[in-house]
């Protein structure tokens, strides 16, 4: 496929979504809801896309497949994790503070926004289409790579999930675990992950494949993780002694 195909669809793929939900959040007043289906959004442009190729090529059907994995798995997470629970915290601020046409303002301030990182890191998917052929060493590690961050992801939000379903977890940290290596094993696994999938599509002409889980590990380090840090500093007084010992978002191999 032709690349201004590949990502015209893309772009189709994801203005139509984000206006959807966008759409549906300004009723429901939760501007969240584009949070629960960060994943899901991959798993259409990819679809979207082999829909569109007449390439029988291996690597968009395994990349698609992978992707797919991701999206969905971690879709029915955030779903189960944050449905019924209202408006996140974050949203909830700035909506207080964003006037009486903060309905509108959530459109381009963080659907469109979202959407635009989407396609920025959907780039090792747009390269898979791009250059479908070849099969190598380096996909195969790219393999790899996926399966250890998928695992380390899905651990990762398991042991989240039993701390919080404890008695007596409400105000504590979890520092255990995946959780005493860093201090965000879930978003270390998403970018790994993302790297895997870049590794699978790269070539020669396809460099820019790993323009997306730069941008992913970016959006992690430099945004999500701070917003983040900054709420659990204002909860928990002990935060501070976790981040002392506990490195940010690579982990640490061994510990004393």
């Amino acid at each position: 496929m032709e690349l201004l195909a590949i990502y015209g669809t893309a772009l189709v793929v994801v203005l139509v979504i984000v206006s959807l939900l966008w759409a549906a959040s300004v009723p429901l007043k939760d501007a969240s809801i584009i949070d629960m289906a960060w994943g899901p959004l991959f798993v259409f442009i990819a679809w979207a896309l082999l829909g569109r190729t007449e390439a029988l090529e291996f690597k968009p059907y395994l990349i698609t497949l992978l992707v797919t994995l991701w999206g969905l798995r971690l879709g029915f997470h955030l779903i189960g994790r944050n449905l019924g629970h209202g408006e996140d915290r974050r949203y909830q601020l700035w909506r207080q503070h964003g006037g009486s046409q903060w309905w509108l303002v959530t459109y381009w301030r963080i659907f469109l926004l979202q959407g635009g990182i989407a396609l920025l890191v959907a780039a090792p998917i747009a390269a898979a289409y791009y250059k479908p052929e070849g099969f190598g060493v380096l996909a195969a590690l790219g393999v790899l790579v996926w399966a250890a961050g998928f695992v380390f992801e899905l651990l990762a939000d398991i042991e989240l999930n039993r701390f919080r379903a404890e008695p007596g977890s409400r105000g504590r940290i979890l520092d255990t675990g995946l959780w005493a290596r860093c201090r965000h094993p879930n978003y270390f696994g998403d970018a790994l992950q993302w790297f895997g999938i870049a590794l699978i599509a790269l070539t020669p002409s396809t460099w820019w494949a790993l323009i997306g889980p730069v941008v992913m590990t970016a959006v992690f380090i430099g945004i999500s993780n701070d917003v983040l840090e900054r709420g659990m500093r204002k909860r928990h007084p002990d935060y501070e002694a976790y981040i002392a010992r506990t490195p940010k978002f690579f982990p640490k191999l061994w510990s004393r």
